[in-house]
């Protein structure tokens, strides 16, 4: 996945935000197009299995210390609405 962190100035630009913290997605890579995620251009990720998103280090970060075929579930924004995807890593 290809991310920005959602910082104070990029907020600034977002206000239609539900919360204004985490990393919008810019474009889904061969990696995460395998692990058959539902996430596309433009989702906001605000937290990975309960825990707040503040950047996209903190993603990559969670998912290393994940067992191999551990569930995972990111809480995103699409459209103005909060929702759930889950995925179970290869």
């Amino acid at each position: 996945m290809i991310g920005v962190d959602i910082d104070s100035n990029l907020a600034h630009l977002l206000p239609q935000l539900r919360v204004p913290s985490g990393v919008i997605v810019a474009a889904r890579v061969d990696e995460w197009r395998r692990a058959d995620v539902a996430l596309l251009a433009g989702d906001v990720i605000h937290a990975l299995n309960g825990v707040p998103v503040m950047s996209l280090d903190s993603i990559r970060s969670a998912l290393d210390r994940l067992q191999p075929k551990s569930p995972v579930v990111l809480q995103i924004e699409r459209g103005g609405k909060l929702m759930f995807v889950t995925l179970q890593l290869n």
